[in-house]
């Protein structure tokens, strides 16, 4: 595998070993023109999230020969996918991306002037950014209010045990960032690395945090700091206007590439490999 392919966290070797440390059975398939992909086998059926990444044009003879079940593709290409034996399931989900490869100035640019005006805003405020290695029993309090939010909000994110099994097997590449206030932390992300790529995973604010803009003001600094560390991506996850408009309005506003994925594809029963 080309050490530097900007993979998606659902196809990086970290979180095949993050999810094989949790007992699933995992397995990277040889697909023609594309990085090895990274399938999840339940009840002998391969699954596929984001993937295939092509780095050739993609290949429908190969595709249809690796005879995955389900596919929740990474790239729109529905003629690829239909030749290859595939149906269409569901309709795309959208995922902002934020480009660190570009300047910060550039990347200021590109801001949504409402949320430029809130970054400013925050930039004022006394606030500590810190940014450390997760540790669970030092952050374990993050992972607690991520439930009761997911609980008070009506949604629900991967489990926590996948951030846990990822520390395990690659303790430096689970990041906090928290924001204090007198010594009260108020705010905090969590991100996932994998290398050039990062992702943001678990966002929290209190009500203080959210009064001061702090996720405007971490956001940026987690950006500066992974591109200075050789990081060419930030993946903010999905763009969800109906279920979650306000977090879907801050992903937006960070200036980052908001792209349609690929749509979820399935095998139906009798199709040749």
């Amino acid at each position: 595998m080309t050490p530097d392919l900007a993979l998606p966290l659902q196809q990086h070797p970290h979180f095949a070993a993050a999810l094989a440390h949790m007992g699933r059975s995992v397995c990277f398939v040889d697909v023609a023109g594309a990085a090895p992909v990274l399938a999840v086998r339940q009840f002998g059926q391969l699954l596929v999230s984001r993937g295939p990444i092509w780095h050739q044009a993609g290949h429908s003879a190969a595709l249809r020969r690796a005879a995955f079940r389900m596919i929740n593709a990474d790239v729109r290409d529905d003629t690829l996918m239909r030749a290859a034996g595939l149906r269409c399931l569901m309709t795309p989900a959208h995922v902002a991306e934020l480009d660190l490869l570009a300047t910060p100035e550039a990347r200021k640019h590109a801001m949504k002037p409402k949320w430029r005006r809130a970054w400013q805003a925050a930039q004022s405020t006394r606030l500590k950014i810190s940014e450390h290695a997760y540790d669970a029993q030092t952050h374990g309090w993050i992972l607690k209010a991520d439930l009761v939010q997911q609980h008070s909000k009506g949604f629900r994110g991967l489990p926590h045990s996948l951030i846990g099994a990822y520390a395990a097997m690659h303790p430096k590449s689970v990041r906090v960032v928290i924001a204090t206030q007198h010594q009260t932390p108020i705010a905090a992300m969590l991100f996932l690395l994998h290398r050039p790529v990062a992702t943001y995973h678990i966002g929290w604010t209190s009500t203080r945090g959210s009064a001061v803009c702090a996720h405007h003001r971490m956001i940026v600094t987690a950006a500066d700091l992974l591109a200075q560390r050789g990081y060419r991506r930030l993946d903010l996850g999905l763009v969800d206007t109906d279920t979650a408009p306000g977090l879907a309005r801050f992903k937006i506003g960070t200036g980052a590439q908001v792209r349609p994925l690929g749509g979820t594809w399935v095998r139906l029963p009798g199709c040749a490999h």
